[in-house]
């Protein structure tokens, strides 16, 4: 199989004041206290334009986004996230956008499609599930939990748990790559188990179950604000990948913002995270699996 290069980026938080009374009357009221209150102050947008050319100098053959592009919804958040990106998408064919709980923060954005409107064309489909090919044996399984409501929780609706199944079933070939590109984790490293818990997908077991039976597969995710590459221990063929948040604010330099970097070498991966450390871009090894992908149990 040839080498294939992506950056997985997710939780970029574009925000936006808004005082217009007829977009703070649901939610988004209390999304706007918080940017208020802390947000604002925790995500740095001065340094947008900074991460945008640190992913373009690596020149990627493909780039994945795995929602929470903005934090109210708000037309001009998806308005601004666009532009700030625009870099990145000058080609749908490489770049995969998929929208996180904040994509969808009221019923209204849901149901007027802000975010398909801004991004839909960086999808592999208009609806969910779809499987969208990079290469001859590499391909990118979009899911979408998110739903609009008062809760951070999301639900993959079993209609698509089922049509997901389908699709694979119909598409799937011993030794291909496959990426599962899903906003939520199903599971967390145990230090981040308890920060996950309230605002989970309420059935990541159900999702978690049918995986483990798919075989080797990178499942890339954002929702926690933490960079890390590990195995859930109920999904032994699984390599989850968050890519923590690349304008988070890290005064105690325990969690440096940043991005992954993700090459797939035939049946190898190796993840690079690439962070901020306050004056200047680091990376360091986050996990190398040689032949991760030469199992076959299917």
């Amino acid at each position: 199989m040839p080498p294939i290069r992506l950056v997985h980026i997710s939780d970029v938080h574009v925000w936006r004041y808004t005082i217009n009374p007829a977009q703070l009357f649901n939610k988004r009221l209390l999304g706007m206290s918080a940017l208020l209150v802390r947000r604002a102050r925790k995500f740095r947008l001065e340094r947008l334009a900074h991460v945008v050319d640190r992913v373009v100098t690596l020149k990627p053959d493909h780039i994945l986004v795995s929602g929470d592009l903005t934090t109210t919804a708000l037309p001009i958040e998806f308005q601004a996230a666009r532009e700030a990106l625009a870099p990145w998408l000058g080609d749908p064919s490489r770049a995969t956008v998929i929208p996180g709980n904040h994509d969808r923060y009221t019923g209204a954005a849901a149901r007027d499609r802000h975010f398909e409107q801004t991004f839909g064309e960086f999808a592999g489909a208009a609806d969910y599930p779809w499987i969208r090919p990079l290469d001859d044996r590499t391909s990118i399984l979009g899911l979408d939990p998110t739903r609009a409501g008062w809760s951070a929780r999301g639900t993959l609706p079993a209609s698509q748990l089922e049509a997901a199944k389908t699709l694979w079933n119909e598409r799937r070939r011993p030794g291909d790559r496959l990426i599962v590109a899903c906003h939520y984790p199903l599971d967390a490293p145990e230090p981040f188990r308890d920060e996950l818990h309230p605002k989970r997908m309420t059935n990541a077991g159900e999702v978690g179950r049918w995986l483990s039976n798919v075989g080797p597969h990178l499942y890339c995710c954002g929702h926690v604000h933490r960079a890390w590459a590990f195995g859930p221990p109920e999904i032994p063929d699984q390599l989850c990948l968050n890519a923590g948040a690349p304008l988070l604010r890290d005064p105690s330099g325990a969690n440096p913002p940043g991005f992954l970097e993700i090459v797939l070498d035939d049946a190898d991966v190796h993840v690079d995270h690439h962070y901020w450390n306050g004056h200047d871009w680091g990376t360091r090894p986050l996990v190398h699996r040689p032949g991760f992908f030469d199992r076959r149990g299917f």
